[in-house]
């Protein structure tokens, strides 16, 4: 199994910053790109909305990714206020893009995309998992 960890704000440049090297990573470990570009994805949606929603952009969140022969698995470990992902509501995907609310998309392709979606609140601390089969 390789492992890469980071620990990264949820800045925009430092969000950047890590799918860049989460994607030269998963490279490097012969990751099929549809699979190293939805982990980037369901990274870059947990961080936003850490400094979106939760507000914490200071405390930097952990990051590690795994990968094992038929998945990538994502460890994701932050200090925000209380959230899983399994409770956000489903967007409203009637009607066309210009009439729906902004918002939502992220949450609902997150668990779409993953194979595997955990989460846990423990000691002021959300952890949040997830893989994504290799092709």
């Amino acid at each position: 199994m390789t492992k890469f960890e980071a620990k990264v704000r949820a800045r925009p440049e430092e969000i950047s910053d890590l799918t860049e090297r989460a994607g030269d990573f998963l490279d490097g470990a012969g990751v099929d790109t549809r699979a190293a570009h939805h982990v980037a994805m369901i990274l870059d949606e947990l961080l936003t909305n850490l400094a979106t929603h939760g507000g914490v952009i200071d405390e930097p969140a952990a990051i590690c990714i795994y990968v094992e022969q038929s998945r990538v698995r994502v460890e994701f470990t932050d200090s925000g206020p209380p959230f899983d992902p399994h409770t956000a509501a489903e967007p409203d995907l009637t009607g066309s893009a210009a009439e729906r609310k902004i918002g939502g998309l992220g949450l609902f392709l997150m668990r779409k995309i993953a194979s595997d979606l955990y989460y846990r609140r423990d000691g002021g601390h959300n952890y949040t998992g997830f893989a994504v089969l290799r092709s």
